[in-house]
């Protein structure tokens, strides 16, 4: 979708919470002028069920903040799509209220909105324009295999 928009010289907003390492989209992305990619500057690296007590506070810190400036970043500019990828997981975690992206869409009703993660709640869903499932049946890591630069980032 976002490639899809900035083909028509729309811009797009691309926003990636839990995620800390380098990715080829983000590479790519990086170099497009109307895509601006922001995440939370996170002071712990791993999976947050890794994660201690104290890691996991910092970390919900860390996104509450994140999450803030790429509010401001959207409410100032102009965007005709925003992707907040692993936001449902935020908000399933309890590191964002529901409400507070809530209340984004209801700031820019002209932008649209692509939300990922695992669990949508019943209010997003009724919200929602379009909602995909993907589920995964097979995939390298069910055999060890680790993952790869250019094809899982």
């Amino acid at each position: 979708m976002a490639i899809r928009a900035l083909g028509w010289n729309k811009k797009v907003l691309i926003a990636q919470f839990l995620k800390c390492s380098q990715t080829g989209e983000i590479n790519f992305l990086s170099k497009t002028e109307d895509a601006v990619v922001m995440r939370p500057n996170m002071r712990h690296k791993g999976f947050v069920w890794n994660m201690d007590d104290k890691a996991i506070k910092e970390t919900k810190e860390d996104i509450e903040k994140g999450f803030s400036d790429i509010s401001a970043n959207l409410l100032n500019g102009e965007y005709s799509l925003a992707i907040l990828d692993e936001i449902l997981d935020v908000i399933d975690l309890g590191f964002i209220s529901e409400d507070r992206v809530l209340e984004l869409f209801e700031r820019l009703p002209e932008t649209e909105f692509v939300l990922t993660g695992r669990k949508a709640s019943i209010k997003l869903r009724d919200r929602a324009h379009y909602i995909t499932n993907m589920t995964k049946e097979k995939h390298p890591f069910d055999e060890g295999l680790q993952a790869r630069k250019g094809i899982e980032y």
